[in-house]
């Protein structure tokens, strides 16, 4: 199967879909003990109106904090607005990084990325694209580690998230279910490594995620 032309097609159908709605649940896992889990409903219709319904529960050195949250927007063109690109991305400026993993590196962690992502048709027409991160070369999980770090970095206000400044040995799969009318149904996310806290001693690291879509 053309995996060129399977994303080709779900771009282009996901760009003129308009109504959707979705259930996002992540949950990351220190040793045998749990540390992160989120579940985001949301939906957004094609005036740009959405909601989202937030719920994340932390677990950082024993302390516990529950956050939950409910978002309602209203963004006309939202994929080109300036004001929601700062609403759901922030207002930091461009990662300025040089090395293997600045501009040019990043360039080939995409190719390597794409070089490594399988396409597969399935019954009734639909399809499944998956990347199994053990496929990428040694280099490219490097750029992929170092980026990860990169950004735990910038969150060091917040404990929970600067501890995965030490992040190692990533392994897992991403695959995405699409439909016969080239829609993503649901992305599934399962990944293990190791975790290196500020003691140097190393933890089992696991990360599940999963995105439901409804057109």
């Amino acid at each position: 199967m053309n995996k060129i032309k399977l994303m080709y097609d779900v771009a282009v159908t996901m760009k003129k879909a308009g109504n959707l709605a979705g259930v996002l649940t992540a949950n990351v896992r220190k040793g045998h003990e749990e540390v992160f889990t989120l579940r985001n409903e949301f939906q957004k219709a094609d005036s740009g109106v959405g909601r989202s319904v937030v719920s994340a529960r932390f677990n950082h050195d024993g302390h516990h904090v529950t956050r939950e949250s409910t978002t309602e927007f209203d963004l006309p063109c939202c994929c080109k607005s300036g004001m929601s690109r700062r609403f759901f991305h922030g207002g930091r400026g461009r990662d300025q990084r040089g090395g293997k993993c600045g501009f040019l590196g990043r360039i080939s962690l995409a190719l390597g990325v794409l070089n490594g992502i399988e396409a597969e048709e399935r019954e009734n027409g639909m399809a499944r694209l998956s990347l199994n991160l053990d496929a990428l070369p040694a280099e490219m999980k490097e750029c992929l580690l170092e980026t990860l770090r990169h950004k735990a970095g910038h969150c060091h206000a917040h404990g929970f998230l600067a501890d995965y400044r030490g992040v190692e040995d990533l392994h897992g799969q991403i695959n995405v279910e699409i439909d016969k009318e080239r829609k993503i149904q649901k992305i599934t996310l399962g990944m293990d490594g190791g975790l290196r806290d500020a003691d140097s001693a190393l933890h089992e690291l696991t990360v599940s995620g999963e995105v439901a879509l409804a057109w």
